[in-house]
This record gives C-alpha cells, structure tokens and sequence, in this order.
C-alpha cells in the first residue's frame, strides 16, 4: 500500500512544483462561504476562548487557497498530503479522519490546457496508485451558467439559480417549488423582504438576536438582500424552467456530449457560443492526451454540485457508478483567491484530492 501511495504523490509532485504543509484549522466560516450552510454537518468544529468557531481542515483545498489569498505563498503549482476530517455521512462506516494526497494549480490566467492537463495528472495518479475505480463523470459549471444565462429568466431567478447549484435541495428542487406556489418567502421573512433595505438590515438583526443566533457564512446585509429579492420576485418563465431542467437532466458520452448539450441548447432556442466552443476544444485536448479511465468518462450537467467553488471544468473518478465512494475529485475555481482575499488578490485556480483509503489495497 506504502508503494500505491508513493507512486501516486511521485507523480503529482512531477507536474505541481513546491511542496506545502496547509494549516490543519480553518475558521469554519469561510468553510460555509465556500460550500453553504449545508456542510457544517459534515465538519468537525470547536469554540476557542474567544467564541471563534474552528474546524479541522475537510479538504487541503481550502487551507492551501488561503496562503495564496492572504499573500503568504505566491501564484505557482503546489501540491500536498495529509490527514483531513469530515465527519461521515448518517449511514456510512467512513472514518472521520483519512488521508488526502492532492494538487492545486494557480495561474494568472486559466487555459483549457491545464484544465486537460490537470484531469490527466489526477487519473494517472490514481491509477498507479492502483486505485479499481469503475466510474468517471465530468462535466462544466461554466456551460450550466451560460445556459442560465441564455434562458429568459429574470435577473434574481438567474442569481438564485447560481447559487442553488450546489446546495442540497438544487435548481430542479428550486423550479418546482417555484410551480407549486412555494418560490416565495412567508411570515416575518416576507414582512422583513417588504422594508426599504436600511429597515431590513435592523430587523434581519432584531430576529437574529430574539432567537440568539449569529449569521454565519453570509452578512445581515446579504440576508436582508436576499429576503427582498425572494419577496419581490416573478416567478420564473415556464418554459425556460423546463429547458433548465432538460438541461439539468442530461448525461451523454465524452464522444457524445458536445453534440448533446448542443441538441438541447438548440430545443431551447438558446446559443450558448464561446462555452460551447470553449467546452469542445477541452474535450479535443483530453483527448489527445487519452488519461487512464478516460473510456468510462460521462458529461454530467449536474457534475460538481456539492462544492460552490467551483466554476468550470470538475470531475470525479469512483469506485462504482453510485459515486458514493469517490477516488479522485477535482475541478476548476477561478474565482475562489478573489473571494478569500476580500477582493485584494487574484488568481485562477484547478486542483484534485485523492483519497488514500481508496488506493489499492487500502480500497
């Protein structure tokens, strides 16, 4: 096993320059910025003396971004290993802690190269890991944005349809309560959505205090945002719903699928251009460089919804088609160093985590 896992860092450290030691605790609230309140279940949290609420690390992505978006690492390629904690799904005997072997890449400018490049270190990592991984599926947040875009919804419909993408109950979930009558917010939200935005503000505050919370992960300002736009709303153009959902629905063959996303764009009387184009000549690149797996790889236009950093090219290598024991899941994140940094630096970004536990004969 010792041998599996050596091979597999050996060849990540060959394309992913310097070697880090991230931070093993991570504030959680930028863990619930990134990944949505939905997460804090899976965390592993304390309280220092102060009240600061702490977790330990859930993946080596973040706490690596972290030294990227405060200056203390410079823009380049680095990679890492190293235990991480998250606690296991009801259900499921995972251990809280396992190991973690992982890269993340950050350039000035993103490149479809690096996106196929990055895919090709990541499986044929796993695969002289001797990992006996039977799934592959891809997809591209970019080209589900696109798609939102191009369809007539109004500008707050788009915004929540963004953000719903990654959170447990999604877009499709979100449609169809909007059908039902149920898009809406109701009770002190709705009174709250109705006040002038300085009103909303202090009675966002005046409830948070009666029930002695305090907001984590989003800002009064953006909560009492967020309750105006829900209670101002129009519902969302019904057939556009249904061309989001089409879309939502959609699995193809990697040969396959630039013609497939294409066949329903067309349905829907939507041109979805550069990220059609650009999603393509990904597809071209990959190709070229024909990685371990890559003959069991499917598009999934619902690839990447669990985490919301990622905004373009993601994938996930699995040890059966449930994809409920994933060796391999990586993606693309340009806009994370923005938001970690408060808007103070940039930097594009891909990176993929390997589970250790999943490597041959540990798997």
């Amino acid at each position: 096993m010792e041998a599996d896992v050596d091979a597999a860092l050996s060849r990540i450290a060959s394309a992913s320059g310097a070697r880090v030691d991230p931070r093993t605790l991570v504030p959680v609230e930028v863990i619930l910025e990134l990944s949505g309140e939905a997460v804090r279940s899976r965390l592993c949290t304390f309280n220092d003396v102060n009240g600061n609420e702490h977790c330990l690390r859930p993946d080596l992505t973040t706490p690596i971004a972290q030294l990227v978006a405060s200056g203390d690492l410079p823009v380049g390629r680095y990679y890492a290993s190293g235990p991480v904690y998250r606690l296991p799904a009801r259900g499921s005997n995972d251990p809280v802690e396992h190991q973690q072997l992982g890269f993340e890449w950050f350039a000035i400018e993103s490149s479809l190269s690096e996106d196929a490049e990055a895919l090709a270190v990541a499986l044929e990592a796993a695969n002289v890991g001797g990992a006996d991984a039977r799934a592959l599926r891809f997809g591209d947040v970019a080209i589900y944005h696109a798609v939102i875009e191009a369809l007539p919804f109004t500008p707050p419909w788009k915004e929540r349809l963004r953000r719903a993408f990654s959170r447990k109950k999604g877009p499709r979930e979100l449609l169809e309560s909007a059908a039902g009558g149920k898009a809406g917010v109701s009770g002190p939200a709705s009174d709250i959505g109705k006040l002038p935005p300085r009103e909303a503000v202090r009675a966002v505050e005046q409830m948070l205090a009666s029930i002695g919370v305090e907001p984590a992960g989003r800002s009064v300002e953006e909560i009492a945002e967020r309750l105006r736009d829900k209670a101002a709303e129009r519902m969302p153009d019904p057939a556009a719903a249904e061309a989001l959902k089409q879309y939502l629905g959609l699995s193809a063959s990697a040969a396959g699928s630039v013609a497939a996303i294409d066949a329903v764009a067309r349905e829907a009387g939507v041109n979805l251009g550069a990220a059609l184009e650009a999603y393509s000549c990904r597809q071209e690149l990959i190709e070229k460089l024909n990685p371990p797996f890559w003959s069991l790889a499917r598009f999934s236009a619902e690839a990447g919804r669990r985490f919301e950093y990622y905004d373009g090219f993601v994938f996930e290598l699995a040890l059966d088609p449930s994809f409920e024991r994933p060796v391999v899941s990586g993606g693309r994140y340009d806009r994370l160093i923005t938001r970690l940094s408060g808007g103070s630096r940039d930097a594009k970004a891909i990176g993929a985590g390997l589970r250790v536990d999943r490597l041959g004969s540990a798997a």
